[in-house]
């Protein structure tokens, strides 16, 4: 609580959202201090129930969300529900890790509100994409298809053309596992189309279950399953996802994440994350089997 969102020092004097002043208006772009306005609930990202019901998980009842406007920009504010304090600060931290990973992401931020409590903000990136929209991966999969990595990388190559782009579906696969992030599901997989045709949108909604689990199961060997089926399993792991990117023919993919995962650099962002030791302590301890079976 006495430490900086950004820079992690010491907060002496009156902070701005659990922030240093000078640190809350670099790391926003502002010119001066401003405050989140025009706050809206909204709705959660969930998974529709058809047709890839099996897939679904439990992030969608953890967040409260919102929408907000700081400054000229659009954000996205996850506040914790009760019962789940360290959510925020765990998805603050899978977002370190995606970077680090090369993964586009949103920006992202951490800061306290309300009060003292944890938050999560993103910003929203559709707002700098003028006459473009958002259009979810699930609008193109058929009633009853399986929700699974080959249609799903099909689907990417049909809609954007893109070698590329399902390259970069393929390698944040293998981050999901890398981390534990079992919600990867049809509504946080997004196109952004475009005048100019379809890519992928910047990849959001990245936290791993080790931020849900309750902490009196944080000792235990937990081992989280992907969203997203493999041929040989519904319930796939790291190890699962290099042998069905093998046999669809993206081995290059997988060694080029064996080659960007680098467990001291992802160690060294743990520890100075905010979340608590022993959560720390579990999230490496999954990560580190999880890149054994790269």
């Amino acid at each position: 609580m006495n430490t900086c969102c950004k820079c992690a020092e010491l907060l002496e004097n009156e902070s701005w959202y659990g922030l240093h002043k000078p640190c809350f208006m670099d790391w926003f772009e502002l010119s001066e201090l401003n405050n989140f306005s025009d706050i809206i609930p909204r709705s959660q990202s969930l998974a529709p129930l058809d047709p890839y019901e099996n897939n679904i998980s439990f992030f969608h009842g953890a967040f409260r969300k919102y929408s907000s406007i700081l400054g000229e920009d659009s954000y996205i504010l996850k506040v914790v529900q009760e019962g789940h304090p360290e959510l925020p600060a765990t998805e603050f931290l899978c977002n370190q890790i995606y970077e680090n990973l090369g993964i586009d992401i949103p920006k992202y931020y951490l800061v306290r509100f309300p009060e003292n409590q944890f938050c999560f903000v993103t910003r929203n990136f559709m707002t700098k994409a003028p006459n473009s929209s958002l259009v979810h991966i699930y609008h193109y999969l058929k009633s009853g298809e399986e929700y699974n990595c080959e249609r799903l990388v099909t689907v990417i190559g049909e809609q954007t053309k893109r070698r590329t782009e399902q390259e970069k579906f393929v390698y944040l696969t293998l981050a999901d596992s890398l981390v534990g992030n079992h919600d990867r599901h049809g509504r946080n997989i997004g196109f952004i189309q475009s005048p100019r045709g379809m890519v992928l949108a910047p990849f959001y909604d990245n936290p791993s279950f080790i931020g849900l689990d309750d902490d009196w199961m944080l000792g235990a060997d937990l081992q989280p399953r992907g969203a997203i089926f493999t041929k040989a399993t519904d319930e796939p792991r790291m190890g699962d996802y290099v042998t069905e990117w093998y046999r669809l023919g993206y081995e290059a993919v997988v060694d080029r994440f064996r080659k960007s995962f680098s467990l001291e650099k992802i160690e060294q962002i743990i520890k100075v994350s905010f979340l608590s030791e022993k959560r720390k302590k579990a999230l490496f301890r999954l990560i580190c089997k999880r890149g054994a079976e790269l």
